[in-house]
Protein backbone atom coordinates (compact mmCIF):
# COMPACT_ATOMS: atom_id res chain seq x y z
CA UNK A 1 0.00 0.00 0.00
CA UNK A 2 1.28 3.64 -0.64
CA UNK A 3 2.21 5.61 2.68
CA UNK A 4 -0.46 7.71 3.94
CA UNK A 5 0.07 11.30 2.79
CA UNK A 6 1.35 14.20 5.26
CA UNK A 7 -2.21 16.05 5.72
CA UNK A 8 -0.17 19.37 7.98
CA UNK A 9 0.92 19.99 4.59
CA UNK A 10 -1.28 19.00 1.73
CA UNK A 11 -3.55 21.92 2.40
CA UNK A 12 -0.76 24.11 0.92
CA UNK A 13 -0.08 22.73 -1.96
CA UNK A 14 -1.57 23.56 -5.46
CA UNK A 15 -2.44 21.72 -8.54
CA UNK A 16 -0.71 19.42 -10.69
CA UNK A 17 -0.22 18.63 -14.07
CA UNK A 18 -1.78 15.09 -15.39
CA UNK A 19 -1.10 12.92 -18.60
CA UNK A 20 -2.78 10.96 -21.16
CA UNK A 21 -0.58 7.95 -21.13
CA UNK A 22 0.44 7.28 -17.44
CA UNK A 23 4.88 6.92 -17.43
CA UNK A 24 5.88 5.81 -14.21
CA UNK A 25 9.27 5.16 -13.27
CA UNK A 26 11.75 4.51 -9.98
CA UNK A 27 9.08 1.93 -8.56
CA UNK A 28 7.75 2.47 -5.55
CA UNK A 29 7.95 -0.65 -2.45
CA UNK A 30 4.21 -2.05 -2.30
CA UNK A 31 4.99 -1.99 1.30
CA UNK A 32 6.34 0.60 3.37
CA UNK A 33 6.73 3.03 6.25
CA UNK A 34 5.05 6.77 6.19
CA UNK A 35 8.65 8.08 6.44
CA UNK A 36 10.33 7.98 2.86
CA UNK A 37 13.58 8.48 4.47
CA UNK A 38 12.96 5.28 7.05
CA UNK A 39 13.69 1.62 5.09
CA UNK A 40 11.28 -1.04 4.82
CA UNK A 41 12.12 -4.65 5.87
CA UNK A 42 13.61 -5.36 3.03
CA UNK A 43 15.58 -2.27 2.97
CA UNK A 44 14.68 -0.23 0.39
CA UNK A 45 12.73 2.99 0.63
CA UNK A 46 9.34 4.25 0.36
CA UNK A 47 8.93 7.25 -2.54
CA UNK A 48 6.61 9.99 -3.20
CA UNK A 49 4.02 9.24 -6.11
CA UNK A 50 4.25 12.69 -7.66
CA UNK A 51 1.51 12.97 -10.43
CA UNK A 52 2.77 15.19 -13.87
CA UNK A 53 -0.06 16.45 -16.27
CA UNK A 54 1.02 17.99 -19.56
CA UNK A 55 -1.05 19.49 -22.47
CA UNK A 56 -0.04 20.50 -25.55
CA UNK A 57 2.71 17.14 -25.85
CA UNK A 58 5.11 17.39 -28.82
CA UNK A 59 6.28 20.97 -28.32
CA UNK A 60 9.97 21.30 -28.12
CA UNK A 61 9.46 23.52 -24.99
CA UNK A 62 7.12 21.17 -23.20
CA UNK A 63 9.51 18.26 -24.13
CA UNK A 64 12.74 19.72 -22.94
CA UNK A 65 10.45 20.59 -19.94
CA UNK A 66 9.47 16.81 -19.21
CA UNK A 67 12.95 15.56 -20.31
CA UNK A 68 14.05 18.06 -17.20
CA UNK A 69 12.04 16.97 -14.76
CA UNK A 70 12.65 13.12 -15.42
CA UNK A 71 16.46 13.65 -15.23
CA UNK A 72 15.90 15.50 -11.91
CA UNK A 73 13.98 12.83 -10.94
CA UNK A 74 16.48 10.39 -11.52
CA UNK A 75 19.46 12.03 -9.79
CA UNK A 76 21.03 10.88 -7.08
CA UNK A 77 19.51 13.72 -4.74
CA UNK A 78 16.08 11.99 -5.76
CA UNK A 79 15.73 8.64 -7.45
CA UNK A 80 15.12 7.15 -3.94
CA UNK A 81 12.66 9.99 -2.83
CA UNK A 82 10.09 9.81 -5.94
CA UNK A 83 8.49 8.10 -8.40
CA UNK A 84 6.59 9.41 -11.44
CA UNK A 85 2.96 8.97 -13.33
CA UNK A 86 2.84 11.34 -15.85
CA UNK A 87 -0.08 11.53 -18.18
CA UNK A 88 0.20 13.48 -21.40
CA UNK A 89 -2.42 15.34 -23.77
CA UNK A 90 -1.80 15.88 -27.26
CA UNK A 91 -4.41 19.38 -26.82
CA UNK A 92 -4.31 22.13 -25.54
CA UNK A 93 -7.83 20.95 -24.45
CA UNK A 94 -9.42 21.83 -20.41
CA UNK A 95 -11.83 19.17 -20.40
CA UNK A 96 -8.71 16.19 -21.17
CA UNK A 97 -6.87 17.81 -18.61
CA UNK A 98 -9.37 18.04 -15.86
CA UNK A 99 -9.92 14.02 -16.85
CA UNK A 100 -6.26 13.16 -16.53
CA UNK A 101 -6.21 14.83 -13.16
CA UNK A 102 -8.92 13.12 -12.27
CA UNK A 103 -7.18 9.57 -13.00
CA UNK A 104 -4.07 10.15 -11.06
CA UNK A 105 -5.91 11.09 -8.51
CA UNK A 106 -7.77 7.83 -8.21
CA UNK A 107 -4.17 5.97 -9.26
CA UNK A 108 -3.49 7.44 -5.55
CA UNK A 109 -0.43 9.95 -5.92
CA UNK A 110 0.69 12.19 -3.20
CA UNK A 111 0.38 15.41 -5.09
CA UNK A 112 -0.35 16.92 -8.39
CA UNK A 113 1.78 18.69 -11.04
CA UNK A 114 0.10 20.07 -14.23
CA UNK A 115 0.60 23.18 -16.78
CA UNK A 116 -2.71 24.55 -17.07
CA UNK A 117 -4.65 24.27 -20.65
CA UNK A 118 -7.15 27.16 -18.92
CA UNK A 119 -7.42 29.85 -15.95
CA UNK A 120 -9.89 27.36 -14.51
CA UNK A 121 -10.97 24.48 -16.55
CA UNK A 122 -9.27 22.18 -14.07
CA UNK A 123 -11.18 23.38 -11.06
CA UNK A 124 -13.30 19.93 -10.56
CA UNK A 125 -10.32 17.81 -10.04
CA UNK A 126 -8.48 20.43 -7.72
CA UNK A 127 -11.76 20.26 -5.73
CA UNK A 128 -11.77 16.42 -5.26
CA UNK A 129 -7.85 16.69 -4.63
CA UNK A 130 -7.89 18.88 -2.22
CA UNK A 131 -11.13 17.07 -0.07
CA UNK A 132 -8.27 14.17 -0.39
CA UNK A 133 -5.82 15.76 1.36
CA UNK A 134 -3.77 15.98 -2.41
CA UNK A 135 -1.62 19.09 -2.99
CA UNK A 136 -1.73 20.57 -5.85
CA UNK A 137 0.82 22.43 -8.13
CA UNK A 138 0.37 25.07 -10.70
CA UNK A 139 3.16 24.11 -12.35
CA UNK A 140 4.67 26.47 -15.93
CA UNK A 141 1.88 28.83 -15.89
CA UNK A 142 -0.52 30.38 -13.83
CA UNK A 143 -4.00 29.32 -12.09
CA UNK A 144 -7.21 30.89 -11.03
CA UNK A 145 -7.65 29.04 -7.77
CA UNK A 146 -6.64 29.94 -4.35
CA UNK A 147 -5.87 26.17 -3.54
CA UNK A 148 -3.57 25.61 -5.85
CA UNK A 149 0.54 26.28 -5.61
CA UNK A 150 2.07 28.11 -8.30
CA UNK A 151 5.25 27.77 -9.56
CA UNK A 152 5.87 29.15 -13.12
CA UNK A 153 8.01 31.73 -15.15
CA UNK A 154 7.05 35.14 -14.55
CA UNK A 155 5.12 35.33 -18.16
CA UNK A 156 3.31 38.82 -17.98
CA UNK A 157 6.62 40.35 -17.41
CA UNK A 158 8.24 38.34 -20.25
CA UNK A 159 5.40 40.03 -22.38
CA UNK A 160 6.43 43.14 -20.83
CA UNK A 161 10.47 42.75 -20.94
CA UNK A 162 9.73 42.53 -25.11
CA UNK A 163 7.54 45.39 -25.37
CA UNK A 164 9.94 47.87 -23.53
CA UNK A 165 12.73 46.86 -25.24
CA UNK A 166 11.08 47.52 -28.38
CA UNK A 167 9.73 50.93 -27.73
CA UNK A 168 13.39 51.33 -26.71
CA UNK A 169 14.86 50.16 -30.13
CA UNK A 170 12.44 51.67 -32.69
CA UNK A 171 13.65 54.45 -34.87
CA UNK A 172 11.66 56.76 -35.77
CA UNK A 173 8.91 54.38 -37.91
CA UNK A 174 6.81 53.24 -35.56
CA UNK A 175 4.61 50.77 -37.52
CA UNK A 176 4.49 47.34 -35.77
CA UNK A 177 3.57 44.41 -36.62
CA UNK A 178 2.46 41.66 -33.59
CA UNK A 179 1.83 37.96 -33.49
CA UNK A 180 0.87 36.52 -30.70
CA UNK A 181 1.45 33.40 -29.20
CA UNK A 182 -2.10 30.68 -29.21
CA UNK A 183 -5.13 31.66 -28.40
CA UNK A 184 -7.03 30.39 -25.50
CA UNK A 185 -3.92 29.34 -23.25
CA UNK A 186 -3.74 31.12 -19.96
CA UNK A 187 -0.22 32.17 -20.42
CA UNK A 188 -1.21 34.28 -23.99
CA UNK A 189 -4.19 35.44 -23.08
CA UNK A 190 -3.39 37.23 -19.99
CA UNK A 191 -0.21 38.97 -21.42
CA UNK A 192 -1.08 39.83 -25.12
CA UNK A 193 -3.93 42.69 -23.91
CA UNK A 194 -1.34 44.27 -21.31
CA UNK A 195 1.56 44.26 -24.27
CA UNK A 196 -0.69 45.96 -26.70
CA UNK A 197 -1.51 48.28 -24.42
CA UNK A 198 2.05 49.50 -23.24
CA UNK A 199 2.87 49.36 -26.82
CA UNK A 200 0.23 51.70 -27.90
CA UNK A 201 0.84 53.93 -25.09
CA UNK A 202 4.63 53.91 -26.04
CA UNK A 203 3.48 55.92 -29.58
CA UNK A 204 2.99 52.53 -31.76
CA UNK A 205 0.79 52.22 -34.48
CA UNK A 206 0.47 48.58 -34.45
CA UNK A 207 -0.65 48.21 -38.56
CA UNK A 208 -0.93 44.24 -38.62
CA UNK A 209 -2.07 41.31 -36.07
CA UNK A 210 -1.35 37.34 -36.37
CA UNK A 211 -0.04 34.37 -34.94
CA UNK A 212 2.72 32.27 -34.53
CA UNK A 213 1.00 29.14 -32.93
CA UNK A 214 4.03 28.98 -31.19
CA UNK A 215 5.83 27.20 -33.89
CA UNK A 216 8.58 29.06 -35.78
CA UNK A 217 7.91 27.75 -39.40
CA UNK A 218 3.95 29.89 -38.46
CA UNK A 219 5.78 32.93 -37.45
CA UNK A 220 8.00 33.01 -40.83
CA UNK A 221 4.88 32.09 -43.14
CA UNK A 222 2.48 34.60 -41.36
CA UNK A 223 5.06 37.67 -41.12
CA UNK A 224 5.95 37.41 -44.70
CA UNK A 225 1.83 36.90 -45.25
CA UNK A 226 1.85 40.49 -43.16
CA UNK A 227 4.61 41.89 -45.25
CA UNK A 228 3.09 41.56 -48.65
CA UNK A 229 1.06 44.23 -47.83
CA UNK A 230 2.65 46.02 -44.92
CA UNK A 231 6.72 46.34 -46.47
CA UNK A 232 7.56 48.64 -44.25
CA UNK A 233 7.20 48.06 -41.01
CA UNK A 234 9.63 49.42 -38.37
CA UNK A 235 9.36 46.61 -35.46
CA UNK A 236 8.26 42.97 -34.78
CA UNK A 237 6.65 42.05 -31.80
CA UNK A 238 6.10 38.41 -31.56
CA UNK A 239 5.28 36.86 -28.45
CA UNK A 240 7.58 33.51 -27.39
CA UNK A 241 8.32 32.59 -30.79
CA UNK A 242 9.64 34.24 -34.22
CA UNK A 243 13.33 35.16 -33.35
CA UNK A 244 14.21 33.04 -36.28
CA UNK A 245 11.16 32.60 -38.42
CA UNK A 246 10.52 36.63 -38.76
CA UNK A 247 13.81 37.53 -39.62
CA UNK A 248 13.77 34.78 -42.25
CA UNK A 249 10.78 36.19 -43.90
CA UNK A 250 12.39 39.33 -44.06
CA UNK A 251 15.32 38.16 -45.71
CA UNK A 252 13.23 36.03 -48.07
CA UNK A 253 11.24 38.99 -48.74
CA UNK A 254 14.17 41.14 -50.07
CA UNK A 255 13.51 43.56 -46.93
CA UNK A 256 15.80 44.91 -43.92
CA UNK A 257 15.94 43.77 -40.48
CA UNK A 258 13.96 45.77 -38.11
CA UNK A 259 14.13 45.16 -34.15
CA UNK A 260 12.53 42.18 -33.52
CA UNK A 261 11.01 40.64 -30.52
CA UNK A 262 10.71 36.81 -30.40
CA UNK A 263 11.03 33.82 -27.74
CA UNK A 264 10.63 30.30 -28.54
CA UNK A 265 14.38 29.55 -26.62
CA UNK A 266 15.53 27.55 -29.40
CA UNK A 267 19.39 28.07 -30.28
CA UNK A 268 18.01 29.04 -34.13
CA UNK A 269 16.83 31.70 -32.83
CA UNK A 270 20.58 32.63 -30.45
CA UNK A 271 22.43 32.02 -33.85
CA UNK A 272 20.12 33.73 -35.82
CA UNK A 273 21.00 36.80 -33.93
CA UNK A 274 25.09 35.72 -33.61
CA UNK A 275 24.86 35.21 -37.60
CA UNK A 276 23.14 38.29 -38.53
CA UNK A 277 24.16 40.88 -36.57
CA UNK A 278 26.50 42.88 -38.71
CA UNK A 279 23.53 42.72 -41.25
CA UNK A 280 21.80 44.99 -38.84
CA UNK A 281 19.79 42.45 -36.80
CA UNK A 282 18.99 43.40 -33.45
CA UNK A 283 16.65 41.92 -31.24
CA UNK A 284 15.36 40.62 -27.90
CA UNK A 285 13.96 36.60 -27.20
CA UNK A 286 12.46 36.61 -23.80
CA UNK A 287 11.77 32.91 -22.94
CA UNK A 288 10.94 31.14 -19.42
CA UNK A 289 13.06 28.13 -18.74
CA UNK A 290 11.45 24.47 -19.46
CA UNK A 291 12.77 23.27 -16.78
CA UNK A 292 10.69 25.38 -14.41
CA UNK A 293 8.74 21.44 -14.44
CA UNK A 294 12.05 20.63 -12.65
CA UNK A 295 11.63 23.51 -10.09
CA UNK A 296 7.97 22.37 -10.01
CA UNK A 297 9.54 18.82 -8.84
CA UNK A 298 12.09 20.43 -6.39
CA UNK A 299 9.18 22.17 -4.76
CA UNK A 300 6.96 19.56 -4.34
CA UNK A 301 8.96 17.36 -2.63
CA UNK A 302 9.75 19.73 -0.52
CA UNK A 303 6.00 20.38 0.45
CA UNK A 304 5.60 16.40 1.21
CA UNK A 305 8.91 16.23 3.71
CA UNK A 306 6.92 18.79 5.32
CA UNK A 307 8.51 22.42 4.70
CA UNK A 308 6.71 25.55 4.00
CA UNK A 309 6.93 26.71 0.25
CA UNK A 310 5.72 30.01 -0.61
CA UNK A 311 1.96 30.07 -2.39
CA UNK A 312 3.48 31.96 -5.37
CA UNK A 313 6.41 31.52 -7.52
CA UNK A 314 7.34 33.15 -10.62
CA UNK A 315 10.69 33.46 -12.01
CA UNK A 316 12.14 35.48 -14.34
CA UNK A 317 12.54 34.69 -17.98
CA UNK A 318 15.70 34.67 -19.77
CA UNK A 319 16.68 36.99 -22.75
CA UNK A 320 18.70 36.30 -25.72
CA UNK A 321 19.69 39.65 -27.14
CA UNK A 322 22.19 40.94 -29.85
CA UNK A 323 24.80 41.27 -27.27
CA UNK A 324 24.57 37.33 -25.51
CA UNK A 325 23.47 35.19 -28.47
CA UNK A 326 26.90 33.93 -29.09
CA UNK A 327 26.81 32.64 -25.26
CA UNK A 328 23.58 30.81 -26.40
CA UNK A 329 24.35 29.61 -29.75
CA UNK A 330 25.45 26.09 -30.11
CA UNK A 331 27.06 25.03 -33.36
CA UNK A 332 26.67 20.99 -32.60
CA UNK A 333 22.62 21.58 -31.98
CA UNK A 334 20.02 21.65 -34.27
CA UNK A 335 18.19 24.97 -34.85
CA UNK A 336 14.95 23.45 -32.88
CA UNK A 337 16.99 22.32 -30.02
CA UNK A 338 15.15 23.81 -26.72
CA UNK A 339 17.40 26.13 -24.44
CA UNK A 340 16.69 26.53 -20.91
CA UNK A 341 17.16 22.89 -19.84
CA UNK A 342 18.69 23.64 -16.53
CA UNK A 343 17.30 25.60 -13.38
CA UNK A 344 19.54 28.07 -11.25
CA UNK A 345 20.94 25.24 -8.74
CA UNK A 346 19.71 22.49 -9.83
CA UNK A 347 22.20 21.55 -11.86
CA UNK A 348 20.61 19.51 -14.61
CA UNK A 349 23.17 18.15 -17.43
CA UNK A 350 22.25 18.09 -20.76
CA UNK A 351 23.23 14.65 -21.22
CA UNK A 352 20.66 13.49 -18.77
CA UNK A 353 18.18 15.71 -20.13
CA UNK A 354 18.79 13.90 -23.77
CA UNK A 355 18.44 10.87 -21.85
CA UNK A 356 14.77 11.28 -21.70
CA UNK A 357 14.31 13.89 -24.66
CA UNK A 358 11.63 12.23 -27.11
CA UNK A 359 11.45 15.43 -29.64
CA UNK A 360 13.26 15.91 -33.02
Amino acid sequence: MRHPRNKSVAHRVAPVIATVATLAFLAACSSAPADPAEPAADGSTEKFVIGFQQPLGGQAWRETGLASLQALANSPEYKDKVELKIVRTNDNDAAQQNAAMQNLIADGVDIILFDPASSSGADAAITQAIAQDIPVIANGGPYDNDDVYVVSTDWANAGTIGAEWLLDNLGDNKKVAVLEGLAGVPLNDGTMPGVLELLEEGGVEIVAQGTNGWNEATAQQNMANILRSNPDVGGVYSFLTGGQGVPEAFKAAGLGFVPTVGGSGYNGEACELTENADAGLTGNMVFGQPAIYAKGLEQAVKLLEGEDIEREQFYAPLEITTENAGEYCLDDQPANFQLGYNFEDLDIKLDDMLTYYEGS
